[in-house]
């Protein structure tokens, strides 16, 4: 038996253990994930290989969800066509985890090597040792590529834990680096399902399996291999949510999103067109805002926010009458509640609600 038929051995012994830990620790979301392609199926489009997909396919979405069974497959399999990624932010901004993906193409000419990229990983880990997390390095493919990953014992706030993973890296060309790592959760959008990582496991293109880097002095060498590197991972220490705060990464508050026309602005006036604003702020705004943004994260968003000029409009606004919100935003976010002054309430009776309709105000 070869060494890398041995590896694969071992990891698919451990699969349902890897599964069961990858659901509760590291899934942010189950609707979509990431799939890598058989080597036949990767094609150059645009000159780019494209290599992998999101998962389910389209139409499958809503009605396919990524479950345990699943993750046994990505552990378990020795082809390149089953390996998983994982989206690194669920749907309403949240991160179970961090990464940092100190990469190495051969394709590019840069001057960094193999070594200069495990001092620099090695540099941030202990760093993040110092701060009191317990990192996880990995030799994530075997040509000096490595992954850099921290897990939190709860959803935190996928901003906070992005501009964490900046500030850590934001050194990268005192490392010796050509270029910054990718910091994952990446800058997410409520439009966009976002990035994911690959998983522990096999490569999904050079046979190599996941090492874990460790500088215990029983360890033989720094990187376990097999079970040993599983042991480790499984092992991990989570970070809890007093030592996120006090490295400045936060948990999520819920969004309150507010209309702004006669809820926040007065609208005595009435429409004068989207960047004009004449009227005062309902009496108690700025005193109801504070208060909220205390507790939850409050934006804003109404039909002005369609074009740049009048989120402009409305921040200006708020300036002038010193109203401090998270956010102005272009789409409706999700949101805990939306509080507007022409809705109505739907509480599951039709009737109800068409009566009401009748006697709205126009």
């Amino acid at each position: 038996m070869s060494y890398f038929d041995r590896l694969a051995k071992e990891w698919q012994s451990r699969a349902g253990e890897l599964a069961e830990w990858t659901m509760r620790v590291m899934v942010n979301r189950t609707d979509v994930w990431g799939r890598y392609l058989p080597m036949k199926h990767r094609k150059l489009r645009g000159g780019v290989l494209n290599h992998a997909i999101t998962a389910p396919f389209r139409d499958e979405r809503g009605k396919v969800f990524l479950d345990i069974s699943s993750l046994e497959k990505h552990f378990r399999t020795t082809k390149v066509g089953g390996v998983l990624g994982i989206h690194t932010a669920s749907a309403d901004f949240t991160s179970r985890w961090l990464a940092i993906d100190i990469d190495l193409h051969e394709s590019e000419n840069l001057s960094v090597t193999p070594q200069g990229n495990f001092v620099a990983a090695r540099s941030w880990y202990q760093q993040l040792v110092h701060k009191g997390f317990d990192p996880l390095l990995m030799d994530s493919n075997g040509q000096g590529g490595f992954h850099l990953l921290v897990y939190f014992e709860s959803p935190m706030s996928t901003k906070s834990v992005h501009e964490f993973g900046k500030k850590l890296v934001a050194d990268f060309a005192i490392r010796g680096l050509d270029v910054a790592p990718e910091v994952f959760p990446g800058n997410t959008r409520f439009d966009h399902y976002g990035d994911w990582l690959r998983l522990p496991g096999r490569h999904h293109t050079h046979d190599h399996y996941t090492r874990v880097y460790t500088d215990e002095n029983w360890a033989e060498s720094p990187w376990l291999v097999g079970h040993d590197a599983i042991d480790r991972i499984l092992s991990t220490r989570l970070a809890n949510i007093e030592q996120c705060e006090k490295n400045g990464i936060f948990v999520r508050r819920q969004t309150i999103c507010l209309d702004f026309d006669g809820v926040v602005h007065s609208y005595r006036s009435g429409w004068q067109g989207e960047t004009s604003i004449p009227d005062p702020p309902i009496h108690g705004t700025g005193d109801a805002i504070e208060f909220m943004r205390k507790h939850y994260r409050v934006v804003i968003h109404s039909a002005r926010c369609a074009t740049v000029e009048g989120r402009n409009a409305i921040a200006a606004w708020l300036a002038k009458h010193r109203i401090e919100v998270d956010e102005i935003c272009e789409h409706k976010p999700p949101a805990l509640v939306y509080i507007d002054d022409r809705a109505i309430r739907f509480q599951g009776n039709w009737g109800d609600t068409i009566s009401e309709l009748s006697q709205f105000r126009k």
